[in-house]
Formats: structure tokens, C-alpha cells, sequence
């Protein structure tokens, strides 16, 4: 390794030294930097929310629940003494909603009471607070379970309040696994067989595993986001929670829509936006009507062998052969390679790479050398219809 790599090896290594994350930043940075920002470096108050203080409650309940000396189950009516004693009463906007959440987490542990009470015994580790060093970043966290399984080995349990389960290729990739998966095995030694996430609403468990494949994986993801957290890297990424965000009035995609609340800096301006919308969901509907036609009018022609189909104005549909073919690269090789030809039809596909540049998974000089490669001659913004933003429950 040349003296420049290390030095920069080294640099690296010193900027991550100096962050603390965990499984729920890295989430959060992977899903949106922005967000990140505003919660974790900047540290904008969040405000409480019912779903919060209802995962909350029943966490610690479960905790107390757990949380003895000897291997024998609490009854249920001292399981739901737990949760009066520990419930979190932040966020509801009535007495109403919060006993209607209350009453909801007494269901809930009484199956979660009936599906433990035979096979109740002491966890290995509840509620245990780790912080390891990977790759020079301090990773934090809580592991809220880890049971010994008969016949040998543990498995670490973690809660989860989500109504709906989620497909098991998202849990065989679970970020929150795979750091828990690694914690185990920096702090105790060990490598947990079996990684759960246990859905208390549904009362189902989801089962996964690790490999030492995933464990690198991690650690790369990690080293990423580290790096681009050192470099400032913060920008906002569009994304499916984007209308459920409580930073929206400070994030630079929403700004124009806040900067209207205060006075349309614009008002002309506004009316073609609105134009524009009206056009698009115009445009949208004739599409949507076209691909409703197309196979119906193929399929008319093709019974009745018709090439040319006519309107009652005189307009006709000419039906035209079109053979869409694609190269097969390997052939295409043979035959350019040895005439110094090939270099010549290669090409970048743009999409991928600004897709790939986009993804947030590239360390920041890869993400800045690619955006140094890009022989722009002209920058242009594609324009997206997006409905009205769906109301926040």
C-alpha cells in the first residue's frame, strides 16, 4: 500500500472514530440523510406520538414481565398491573384514544401471556445495552431478549408493535438482526443461532439467521454511512415516508410549500403549477385508457385478420409489424473484438449511474469521482405528477 492510501486510509479511520451510531441512525441516514440530520445532529424535538408511547408501554411491561430471579411466569392480571405501572401517557389527543391504546395492549399481553406462560423461563440477557467498535465506529444499542435454546446455542428476540408482517426476504436482510447479530458476538463471544423479531400484534414470530457473508455486508454498510456522515453528506432523498415526516417544514423539499403557508411569494407561478397538475392527470387518464384499448382492438384484429381498422370519420389504425430485438453481447464481441471495434459501441447507461450515484451506498470520493466523470452538455428536471399529500393519522 502506497504512503498516500494509508495516509488516506488513516484519515478515514480517525474522522469515524469521532461517530456514534446505531441500528435505528443507520436506518434513518439510509433512508433519507436529511433526517438524519435533523434528528441526530441537529436534535429537532420530536413530538410524542400514540404509537410511540403505546411500543413504549408495552416494551417495558415486557421487560418487568421477564424481568425475575426464579423461571416462573407472572400471572396475567400482574402482567397488566406491569403495564398500569409503566404506561407511557404522552401523545394521545384524548382520554378516549389513550384508553382506547390501553385496552389494546391489555389484548395483546394477555395472548402474549398465553402463548409464554408454559414455556416461560430466565433470559440469558434482557434489556442489555451493548456499544461495540466497528471498523472505528462506535455502534450503541439495546437488546431487548436473548434465550438459551434447549440443546445449546440462544436466540435474540426483539419486539416489534407493527401490525402487518413483513415478507421473511425482509427479515433474512433485517439492518436491526444483523447489528444484533454482531453485538452478540463482540460482546459475548457467541454467535446467536436464530435472530427473531416477534410481532406482538399478530403474535407471530419471524425467525433468520446470519452468515459471515452478512456480517461483512455490515460492516460495509456501516463504514458508508459513517464516511458520508464525516463529509457532510445530508441531502433529502425522496421516499415513500416522505408525507409522514415531522421535518417537513425544514426540509429543503417541502420548502416552497412552506414558504406559501407564510405568503405565495408567486401567486402566477402557482396558477401554471396547477395548470401543469391539471394537464398531467388529463394526460394520465388517456394513457390509462389507451392501454385499455390497445389489446382489445389487437386482439379484434387479429380474429378477424383486419391490417387497417376505420373510425366513423374516416380515421383508420394501421396495424404495423414491429421486431424489437436486442444484441447478444457475447456474439457481438466475437465479431467487433478482433476489428478494434468493440470499444466503440460501449456505452454508459446515464440512468443506472445517476441511479446508482443516488442509491447513498457509495463511499463519499466514489460518489464524488463518478459525479466528476459526467460529461454533462445540458442539466434538465424530468417533471412528476404527485397528488395531494395523504393526512397524517
Amino acid at each position: 500500500m502506497g504512503q498516500r492510501a494509508a495516509t488516506t486510509l488513516a484519515a478515514r479511520a480517525s474522522e469515524r472514530r469521532h461517530i456514534r451510531l446505531s441500528y435505528s441512525s443507520i436506518n434513518t441516514y439510509e433512508t433519507c440523510p436529511a433526517k438524519f440530520k435533523f434528528q441526530f445532529e441537529d436534535r429537532v424535538p420530536r413530538s410524542p406520538s400514540p404509537a410511540l408511547s403505546f411500543g413504549d408501554s408495552l416494551h417495558r411491561a415486557l421487560h418487568l414481565f421477564h424481568n425475575r430471579p426464579v423461571p416462573v411466569a407472572p400471572s396475567l392480571e400482574e402482567l397488566h398491573d406491569m403495564l398500569e405501572a409503566v404506561w407511557v401517557a404522552e401523545g394521545f389527543s384524548s382520554e378516549s384514544e389513550e384508553t382506547m391504546y390501553r385496552e389494546h395492549g391489555r389484548q395483546v399481553l394477555a395472548q402474549y401471556h398465553r402463548e409464554s406462560e408454559a414455556t416461560y423461563k430466565i433470559p440469558a440477557a434482557l434489556e442489555h445495552r451493548f456499544t461495540i467498535d466497528v471498523e472505528g465506529v462506535e455502534i450503541a444499542g439495546v437488546i431487548d431478549r436473548m434465550d438459551r435454546i434447549p440443546g445449546g446455542g440462544y436466540e435474540i428476540i426483539d419486539y416489534k408493535t407493527n401490525r402487518r408482517l413483513p415478507p421473511q426476504a425482509r427479515i433474512d436482510t433485517d439492518l436491526q438482526l444483523s447489528v444484533y447479530h454482531l453485538a452478540a458476538k463482540e460482546v459475548w463471544g457467541i454467535e446467536p443461532e436464530r435472530l427473531t423479531l416477534y410481532y406482538l400484534l399478530p403474535g407471530q414470530r419471524m425467525t433468520t439467521a446470519r452468515t459471515a457473508a452478512d456480517v461483512d455486508e455490515l460492516r460495509r454498510r456501516i463504514g458508508v454511512v459513517a464516511e458520508r456522515v464525516a463529509a457532510g453528506k445530508f441531502e433529502p432523498r425522496q421516499n415513500p415516508l416522505c408525507d409522514w415526516c415531522e421535518y417537513q417544514s425544514l426540509c429543503p423539499l417541502f420548502r416552497h410549500r412552506e414558504d406559501k403557508r407564510e405568503a405565495d411569494p408567486a401567486p402566477r407561478m402557482t396558477e401554471m403549477v396547477d395548470e401543469w397538475i391539471s394537464l398531467k392527470r388529463t394526460a394520465r387518464e388517456v394513457y390509462r385508457r389507451f392501454d385499455e384499448l390497445n389489446p382489445m382492438i389487437n386482439a379484434f384484429a387479429d380474429e378477424h385478420g383486419y391490417r387497417r381498422l376505420f373510425g366513423t370519420d374516416g380515421a383508420a389504425i394501421d396495424r404495423r409489424v414491429q421486431h424489437i430485438t436486442s444484441p447478444i453481447e457475447e456474439k457481438v464481441r466475437a465479431i467487433l473484438e478482433p476489428l478494434g471495434l468493440w470499444d466503440s459501441v460501449l456505452s454508459i447507461d446515464t440512468a443506472k449511474l445517476n441511479a446508482l450515484i443516488e442509491s447513498r451506498t457509495l463511499s463519499p470520493d466514489v460518489e464524488d469521482a463518478l459525479l466528476a466523470s459526467r460529461e454533462e452538455v445540458r442539466t434538465q428536471h424530468a417533471l412528476y405528477l404527485r397528488e395531494a399529500e395523504r393526512v397524517k393519522r
